[in-house]
């Protein structure tokens, strides 16, 4: 009931912010942040003790201003409902006669020569652009009954797919963040993203195919009009955003993304009773949705505690170096230096978010004289370190589908991706840097 009325306060903040809505939206966070905190990982535990180690510190130091962080913790707890939403966006392609399509296309691809490796990579690029991590179950699950000797290396080039797509979908959380940070364009974005992205996941798909891998006999499935509505379910989707984006340019794209994509998922679940004449289909996405919500610890635990920390820093002026830094850089080494900055910041445990949050209040990202290129060097210095680090969501859903400690299932097997992808980045930020500099 508590995640329902922090939704609706989420909606009733985003279209009259500053009225009651918003009063309730942060007061219900706050509740379910103090829930949260004690149910989450020791991480996220010592995270949330990290951040009121700091917010004490502005307290004693007299610099405690409540109408700065009452301003300011919207943003955090927005990202929560963002993610909340997302949770559920895959609900249509979920479905017991979807996942029989997707098995279908797998089938269809490796009968055709296609390994069940680069098949994975496909499948975790398209559908994690919509699924996000929840990709990995539905691969975990028809790769174990196609090929279970190969299980292991389907999902970790599944990772490897999957690591391009933050780049383009505006239903990545980093991405919309990113986007409305740096005040860059969606469509600037995607013209500045997509070469990287179409070069790097061919190579990746290319090496996938050339491993090649024993594929045994897959139950045959006919394929129909559901296969393509597995394909074209995470294009359309991302459209819809974009257009809703478009049509309403003072609506946030974190709002534009919740709005549009809990309308979608809506629809199609009251079509698919009224055309089954049937309530199961909503009832499957209520228990889908309260689901998400149970599941929702981590998430206000991590948010919470990185809005209190990143305001708190801010106030005590904790990050004035970091900003004089990157002012003091040639504009042309800015970009590389946020790109090692975010790197090596989720490396050392920082969720890319919280990160690009911190930096922005150390150093404003929409001031810059390319907005295209500081967003694509905050998204390659993530991309590049997405599957090196035991924090990323990725490593932690592949670690727990396989049972492998993070740091084998993450950098033990991705070390070498994860350099090669860093060094592409940074050759690829240099040439940007020459064209729009």
């Amino acid at each position: 009931m508590l995640g329902v009325v922090f939704l609706a306060g989420y909606v009733w903040h985003t279209f009259a912010p500053g009225s009651f809505g918003t009063a309730l939206f942060l007061g219900v966070g706050a509740v379910m942040f103090a829930i949260s905190v004690p149910w989450s990982s020791a991480f996220h535990r010592a995270f949330a003790l990290v951040a009121f180690v700091a917010l004490g510190a502005v307290v004693l130091t007299g610099r405690f201003d409540p109408a700065d962080f009452l301003r300011g913790m919207p943003t955090y707890f927005g990202i929560v409902a963002v993610l909340l939403v997302l949770s559920i966006a895959g609900y249509p392609i979920r479905a017991a006669r979807y996942e029989v399509q997707i098995r279908a296309l797998m089938a269809a691809l490796t009968r055709r020569g296609v390994s069940i490796k680069a098949t994975a990579g496909v499948l975790g690029h398209v559908l994690g652009a919509v699924l996000d991590v929840g990709a990995f179950v539905l691969i975990d699950v028809i790769s174990g009954r196609a090929a279970p000797k190969e299980r292991l290396d389907a999902l970790k080039w599944a990772g490897r797919a999957f690591s391009f797509a933050p780049l383009w979908t505006n239903l990545n959380v980093l991405t919309a963040t990113t986007i409305v940070l740096t005040g860059v364009s969606y469509p600037k974005l995607l013209a500045v993203t997509l070469p990287f992205v179409f070069l790097g996941l061919a190579g990746t798909l290319l090496f996938a195919q050339r491993e090649g891998g024993e594929v045994e006999e897959m139950p045959q499935a006919p394929l129909d009009r559901g296969a393509a509505a597995v394909l074209l379910y995470p294009v359309l989707l991302v459209a819809a955003v974009a257009l809703v984006n478009l049509l309403f340019p003072g609506l946030a794209l974190t709002a534009a993304i919740a709005v549009t994509v809990a309308i979608v998922v809506l629809l199609i679940a009251a079509l698919a009773a009224l055309l089954t004449r049937r309530t199961s289909p909503l009832v499957r996405l209520g228990q889908e949705t309260r689901g998400s919500l149970m599941a929702s610890h981590a998430e206000f635990a991590l948010f919470g505690s990185a809005g209190i920390l990143v305001l708190s820093l801010e106030a005590l002026g904790a990050l004035a170096p970091l900003g004089d830094l990157l002012s003091a850089l040639p504009t042309a080494l800015v970009a590389p230096a946020l790109a090692v900055i975010m790197a090596v910041g989720f490396v050392c445990g920082i969720h890319v978010i919280p990160m690009v949050l911190l930096l922005n209040a150390a150093f404003p990202l929409d001031g810059g004289p390319s907005p295209a290129l500081w967003a694509t060097a905050l998204l390659l210095g993530a991309q590049s370190t997405l599957l090196l680090t035991p924090f990323s969501s990725a490593v932690t859903m592949l670690s727990r589908l396989t049972r492998l400690h993070p740091l084998e299932i993450g950098p033990r097997r991705n070390l070498g991706f994860g350099l090669v992808v860093a060094v592409a980045a940074m050759l690829y930020l240099t040439l940007l840097t020459l064209l729009l500099l």
